[in-house]
C-alpha cells in the first residue's frame, strides 16, 4: 500500500476522532467547573431577589431579544438563564412558597391564595363551626396590619386566630438566611404573601414593609424605593442598618397590565401599554443595579429574577368568560348546598361539604364539559398522582377544573373586561421566567426542565448552606438548579 494512502488514512482518523470528542467539548462549555459553596468560601455575599408577577419566559425571551442593552440583558449576560422553568402552582401565594421553601402545596400545606381547610373554624364562629376559607388577604387592613377578627381560626389551639405564616407547614428561606448569616428583608405586593415569607416561627423577616394597597405601578415605585434604601444601609423607616444578606421585592405592575391590555398575539407580542410595563419593571430594575454599583456591591451580590406565576391567554381571540356561579350550578345539581368553596381564574378548585359526592359531581361536569370549556377534570387518584389526597389533606380540592386555553371563570358577570387569569396548569400559566446572575457566572441559556422549587436550594448554596435546612426537602427532593454547584 503506498505511503499517500496510509497517511490519507492517518488524516482520514484523526479527523473522527475530532469529530467524535466534540460533544465532550460542547459539554465542558457549557457546563463550567462546579462553583465551591462552604460556610467560608461561598460565592454571594448577598442574595437579591426579584419576583415579577406574570413573567413568563418567553416575556423575558422576547424583552432581551429585542433590547440587548437593557438591565435584564446586563443580568442575563453575567448568569443563567434557566428557559424550561414552570411553577408548581400558578398562583399568587402558593408560587411564592415554591420558590421559597423549595415545596410544593404537598410540603406547604399552601394551595392557593384563595383556599379551604376542612378542620378549622371561620372568623366569629367561637370555633363552634368546621371549615373555614383562606383568603390570605382578607384578614389585614389596608394598612398592612392584621386584623384576627376576620382570620380563620385554629380550634384545635384554643380558637386562636390565624396568620398566614401560621398555615405554613415549612420554613423559609427567609427564616434559614435570618438565623445563620444576617437580617433579611421583603418588600411585597400584599401583607398576606409577606407574612408568608416569615415562615412558621414568624421571625424570618427583619424588615417588611411596602404593601400598602395602591395603583399598581405607585406600589412598584414604593417597594423599588425601600430596596434602593435597603441597599444604603438603611430600614424601612429610614434608620440605619446593615445590607441584609437576603432582600426583595415583587413587582405587580406588569401582572396587571397583562389584565387590562393584554399581547397582541399568540406569540407574546406585547400591547403597547403592556410594552410600557416591562420598560417600567427594566428600568427599576436598572435602577437598584446601578445602587449596587455604586455601593459597589454588585460583584458580591447574586441576582435571581423570576415569577411565581404566568397568566393566558395571550391570545385575546381564545378569550371566553364563564361566570363561577354557572360552575356552583353544576356541583348543586347534584346536591344542594353541595359547593362549599369555589376558587376560580383560569382554572376552577371545588370543595364539597360531602365528598363522598366528588364522582358524581365529576359526571356532572364531564357532561358539560364541552359547553364550559373544560379541559381535564383531576379527583381521586388522578389528583393526588401530583398533589395531596383531599381525603389526608383537609386543604386539598375534591375537584380540579383544567379549563381550555382562554377560559376564564371570574365572579363577574360576561361583561368582565379582565384579559388573563391564573391558576391553571397549561404552560401559559406554569411556564416562568427564570433568571440567575452573578459575578462568578458567564452568560449562558439552560434549556434543562426545571420547577422553581430548586431556586431556594441554589439560593442558599450561593450563600454558603446546605438545601437540607430547608423542611420541605425533607418530604420532597428537590435540588439545586443545575449547571452551577
Amino acid at each position: 500500500m503506498g505511503r499517500s494512502v496510509l497517511k490519507m488514512r492517518e488524516c482520514l482518523l484523526l479527523a473522527g476522532c475530532l469529530i467524535a470528542a466534540m460533544p465532550i467539548c460542547v459539554a465542558q462549555e457549557q457546563y463550567p467547573k462546579p462553583l465551591i459553596h462552604t460556610a467560608t468560601d461561598h460565592p454571594g455575599a448577598r442574595v437579591l431577589l426579584f419576583t415579577v408577577d406574570g413573567l413568563h419566559a418567553v416575556d423575558l425571551a422576547n424583552w432581551i431579544g429585542a433590547h440587548p442593552h437593557s438591565a435584564l440583558a446586563e443580568l442575563s449576560a453575567r448568569g443563567v438563564t434557566y428557559t424550561n422553568a414552570h411553577t408548581p402552582m400558578a398562583d399568587p401565594a402558593a408560587g411564592l412558597m415554591s420558590l421559597t421553601t423549595g415545596g410544593t402545596p404537598i410540603s406547604t400545606g399552601i394551595v392557593s391564595s384563595d383556599g379551604y381547610d376542612r378542620t378549622l373554624s371561620p372568623p366569629g364562629s367561637n370555633c363552634k363551626l368546621r371549615g373555614a376559607v383562606l383568603d390570605l388577604d382578607a384578614s389585614f387592613r389596608a394598612d398592612g396590619s392584621f386584623d384576627a377578627a376576620r382570620a380563620p381560626l385554629d380550634p384545635r389551639n384554643g380558637c386562636t386566630p390565624l396568620q398566614p405564616h401560621d398555615l405554613l407547614h415549612v420554613n423559609t428561606v427567609f427564616e434559614v438566611v435570618r438565623e445563620k448569616i444576617g437580617p433579611t428583608a421583603w418588600a411585597g405586593e400584599s401583607a398576606a404573601t409577606t407574612d408568608l415569607l416569615r415562615g412558621p416561627s414568624g421571625k424570618g423577616l427583619n424588615d417588611a414593609c411596602g404593601f400598602e394597597r395602591s395603583s399598581p405601578i405607585a406600589g412598584d415605585e414604593v417597594r423599588v424605593g425601600i430596596v434602593l434604601r435597603w441597599i444604603d444601609g438603611k430600614d424601612c423607616k429610614g434608620a440605619a442598618e446593615s445590607v441584609p444578606a437576603l432582600f426583595g421585592m415583587s413587582f405587580t405592575s406588569l401582572v396587571a397590565a397583562q389584565v387590562e391590555m393584554g399581547y397582541t398575539d399568540a406569540a407574546g407580542t406585547p400591547s403597547d401599554g403592556l410594552a410600557k410595563r416591562f420598560a417600567f419593571v427594566d428600568a427599576a430594575i436598572g435602577r437598584i443595579v446601578q445602587e449596587l454599583k455604586v455601593k459597589q456591591l454588585y460583584d458580591t451580590t447574586w441576582i435571581f429574577v423570576t415569577s411565581p406565576y404566568g397568566q393566558s391567554p395571550m391570545d385575546q381571540r381564545r378569550r371566553r368568560l364563564i361566570p363561577i356561579a354557572r360552575v356552583r350550578e353544576v356541583v348543586e345539581s347534584v346536591e344542594p348546598g353541595l359547593a362549599v368553596h369555589i376558587a376560580g381564574g383560569d382554572t376552577a378548585m371545588i370543595w364539597l361539604s360531602d365528598p363522598a359526592k366528588t364522582a358524581a359531581v365529576v359526571k356532572a361536569f364531564g357532561d358539560q364539559a364541552a359547553a364550559i370549556g373544560i379541559q381535564d377534570i383531576y379527583s381521586g387518584a388522578r389528583l393526588a398522582l401530583t398533589l395531596s389526597s383531599p381525603a389526608k389533606d383537609s386543604r386539598m380540592p375534591d375537584i380540579i377544573l383544567q379549563l381550555e386555553l382562554g377560559v376564564l371563570m371570574l365572579w363577574g358577570s360576561a361583561g368582565d373586561t379582565a384579559l388573563a387569569a391564573h391558576g391553571g396548569m397549561l404552560d401559559e400559566d406554569t411556564h416562568v421566567a427564570l433568571l440567575v446572575s452573578g459575578a462568578q457566572l458567564a452568560g449562558r441559556y439552560d434549556p434543562t426542565y426545571v420547577p422553581t422549587t430548586q431556586l431556594g436550594p441554589l439560593l442558599l448554596r450561593a450563600l454558603g448552606m446546605e438545601k437540607f435546612d430547608l423542611q420541605a426537602l425533607h418530604f420532597e427532593h428537590s435540588p439545586a438548579l443545575p449547571g452551577i454547584f
